[in-house]
């Protein structure tokens, strides 16, 4: 944590793996079509110390789409996994070396489709019940991971309207304009965490 942030008010990660099966489990999710372009992603959580995380990435410029953005680890849906959160988890591993068998995963999220490139995502959230993952990035692909509190991200998301644009739906996080597909996977995740959280909705 650094010196000068607060001490975060979000649960911990490993308070959050115990509440979110349900939560997940009980949302009207929105299931969208397969479009032959499909992917997933993983937001994955763990504690340091009594402070909840997730991971995001900065794509490399070198990858085929999304150059340089801001993301969620996982990526495309090949035949032999096992369906889109297989691919998730295979892409995750992947990209920065968090093996599958380290996650548990709590559930899904809604599946969001990209403007720009067409694909069809399902998002999954999962923990990483051992504390901080060790990472390594796949230099092709990853230029940099990003280790954020969640405490950042409700603070962040605190200054979204309560039905954002999504073309105006964004975070500075890390330094990072974090927007597009990235913050409507993590708008929904606050929204989850508020309605387990004490206060329920977003403020």
């Amino acid at each position: 944590m650094r010196p000068d942030a607060p001490r975060s008010t979000a649960p911990t990660a490993a308070a959050l793996a115990e509440l979110l099966p349900r939560a997940l489990a009980a949302r009207d999710r929105v299931e969208l079509q397969p479009s032959g372009r499909d992917a997933g992603v993983l937001v994955v959580l763990f504690d340091v110390g009594d402070e909840a995380h997730l991971v995001l990435t900065k794509r490399s410029e070198t990858v085929a789409h999304h150059k340089g953005e801001v993301s969620l680890p996982g990526g495309r849906y090949e035949p032999h996994d096992d369906g889109l959160l297989g691919a998730a988890l295979r892409e995750t591993e992947e990209e920065i070396a968090i093996p599958r068998a380290a996650l548990e995963v709590l559930g899904p999220l809604d599946d969001v489709h990209t403007m720009a490139s067409g694909f069809t995502v399902s998002p999954w959230v999962a923990h990483h019940p051992g504390g901080r993952p060790e990472m390594t990035p796949q230099d092709s692909e990853i230029a940099r991971i990003m280790e954020v509190r969640v405490a950042d991200v409700l603070q962040a998301d605190r200054r979204i309207p309560h039905r954002p644009d999504i073309g105006t739906l964004r975070y500075p996080l890390h330094g990072e304009d974090v927007w597009g597909l990235t913050a409507r996977i993590l708008h929904t995740f606050i929204g989850v965490v508020h309605s387990i959280a004490p206060g329920g909705e977003r403020p």
